[in-house]
């Protein structure tokens, strides 16, 4: 029974972060909590004046004498002044509470953005972390400060009850130690199944996403197509349906349990509370209370026994709130795989020579190798092309080459110096890519381009030139609003396109980039052959002194570079020129002999 207690006990604390969470709270908003915790005081003391002055009246007029009977008059103001103020002070306290906690939630609000942005690419590749996303969330920004607001309810609760119970103990010792005893049984009846909710809440959460995603399918523009195409939607619905039924059905068994519970509890609480009045009324039968003691009491004890209440109900709010802050300091406390090492440098400032050296790669969660023995060659001002079937390893390179993973074993150079070596931020300004999943934001033209140097000096000359170089400008210009044209039809005024010319846009916005490493993922898949072939021909002109990895399928795009790898099983199986590589018997003949060549789309 005593390790099941102490175990608990251990449960407890590992569950709570009351110290931090206050220690987080007072680092944001230190002078509004300050002045929130004196309002508390001060509210707590002028509702014991007020409680006091009213005693000592009526202590007055059971005692009263012609002597005294000025002296009424003075209690009663002090009563009311006092009952005055406190309703003042509670207005003020409330007002800085708000105020307070306004500050506190637009903090964590941005931490957790903060946090989302400074985690590497692994995190949002693995399931676990999408499941601390979703708890993070949903315990919200404003939960931190509902710890600080239970925590001050708390303290103004239990110094209101020590008033109350100050003036109790005048009338009965008894009658405090009898109310707690009814009344902190459900308290513990609400902690224990605050514990059991959580736990469910963290079970839950890997389905919980999975009914999101269903609903996403269900509502989003993206599938919509698809789904009325293959007639999905009932299916969909009825998986989601399912899944939000057992999910509430398990709340819901922990709420007929937590019911039951309180119902009993309070029952009892109720008891107590009429046991004391049978208790505090045999006083007066006996003569032991006194008049004046009754008619306090019968003012003072409602009001203890719904202060009671109060104090068990913000206590559990505390705990329960708090178990959600767990959830909030499990993102907080994430840090990203691939990180500055001290003693970094910049990346020179002059034309950068890229060789990955007998590079091996192996996801994390994963005991297969991606990657083996790459050996790779991009110098400044060449072109070099990258083939393979899809599952090769292609998309794993270009994640390794941008740093968004660093190799198991071999490494990665920019002129001899291993890329670990610099600035990671400086490292990717060098790296321009055009992902075969790229992104369609819905902003201006203007913003989806100058994206490529989001951190440089923008120059409507240079943004039209890229646009030029892509493609884009020729339906960009024929915009009501040209370049400042909204794009995407999420936002009022926003202008969809094809996913050609959404492409054509990803394209400008690389090559607007200072970056010295171009890389295209398949960047040419969505365009026409007309516009692919003018881009290409016009490409290497383009880059001038910067290297480019063209990654492809298609001839087309491959045909004019310096230099092509073919990568198969994720190992360079083959490498040569165009020409070269159709000579030979393998994966490139196979993929681009003259039959598959006339029969090309491009």
């Amino acid at each position: 029974m005593s390790y099941n207690f102490s175990e608990k006990i251990k449960k407890l604390k590992s569950t709570l972060n009351l110290r931090r969470t206050i220690s987080l709270v007072w680092s944001v908003a230190p002078k509004w909590t300050a002045i929130s915790l004196l309002m508390v005081v001060l509210e707590s003391g002028l509702f014991f004046a007020s409680l006091y002055f009213l005693k000592i009246l009526i202590d007055k007029l059971a005692m009263r004498t012609p002597a005294t009977d000025h002296l009424l008059v003075y209690y009663v103001l002090a009563a009311g002044l006092s009952a005055i103020l406190y309703a003042v002070s509670k207005a003020i306290s409330s007002f800085t509470t708000e105020v307070q906690a306004s500050k506190v939630s637009e903090y964590i609000d941005d931490k957790i953005h903060a946090s989302a942005i400074e985690l590497d690419l692994s995190f949002y590749e693995s399931p676990a972390y999408f499941d601390i996303l979703r708890r993070a969330r949903e315990a919200g920004p404003d939960r931190p400060n509902a710890v600080i607001t239970n925590l001050v309810e708390t303290i103004k609760n239990s110094m209101m009850l020590l008033a109350l119970g100050s003036v109790l103990l005048t009338i009965d010792w008894f009658l405090l130690p009898l109310l707690v005893l009814f009344v902190l049984p459900t308290m513990l009846v609400r902690i224990f199944f605050a514990g059991k909710l959580h736990a469910l809440r963290v079970k839950q959460t890997s389905l919980e996403r999975k009914s999101l995603y269903l609903s996403g399918l269900i509502t989003s523009d993206t599938s919509a197509k698809e789904i009325r195409i293959l007639r999905l939607g009932v299916y969909l619905r009825d998986m989601y349906l399912n899944i939000r039924l057992n999910l509430l059905s398990e709340k819901l068994n922990i709420g007929r349990k937590s019911t039951i519970n309180e119902i009993v509890t309070t029952v009892l609480a109720t008891a107590g509370f009429f046991a004391c009045i049978g208790y505090i009324a045999h006083g007066v039968v006996t003569g032991k209370t006194s008049v004046g003691d009754i008619t306090l009491f019968l003012v003072v004890f409602p009001q203890s026994f719904a202060q009671m209440q109060s104090l068990s109900a913000s206590i559990s709010r505390l705990y329960q709130n708090n178990i959600f802050v767990t959830s909030i300091f499990e993102l907080f406390d994430l840090k990203p795989n691939i990180a500055d090492n001290e003693g970094t440098m910049s990346v020179p400032d002059e034309t950068l020579d890229i060789e990955i050296k007998n590079v091996d790669f192996i996801y994390p969660h994963s005991q297969q190798p991606a990657l083996s023995n790459i050996n790779i060659h991009i110098p400044p001002g060449k072109i070099i092309a990258i083939v393979g079937l899809n599952g090769a390893g292609k998309s794993t390179l270009i994640k390794l080459l941008s740093r968004l993973y660093d190799p198991t074993a071999g490494s990665i150079t920019l002129n001899g110096v291993d890329i670990k070596k610099f600035n990671l931020t400086d490292y990717h300004k060098q790296v321009s890519v055009v992902f075969q999943d790229f992104g369609r934001y819905n902003f201006t033209v203007n913003d989806n381009i100058k994206f490529g140097n989001i951190d440089g000096e923008h120059s409507e000359e240079a943004i039209v030139e890229a646009a030029k170089h892509s493609g884009a400008h020729g339906y960009i210009k024929d915009f009501p609003d040209g370049y400042k044209t909204m794009m995407g039809r999420l936002f009022d005024d926003g202008h969809e396109v094809s996913i050609g010319q959404w492409q054509k846009l990803a394209i400008a916005r690389a090559l607007y980039s200072p970056a010295q490493l171009l890389i295209l993922d398949e960047a040419t898949s969505a365009l026409d052959a007309l516009s692919e072939r003018e881009f290409f021909q016009s490409f290497r002109q383009r880059i001038g002194q910067r290297a480019a990895l063209v990654i492809s399928h298609r001839v087309s795009s491959v045909e004019h570079a310096d230099y092509i790898y073919v990568i198969s099983n994720g190992k360079v199986t083959q490498s040569g020129t165009h020409q070269e590589l159709l000579k030979m018997k393998g994966d490139y003949a196979l993929l681009f002999n003259k039959d598959v060549v006339k029969s090309d789309p491009a």
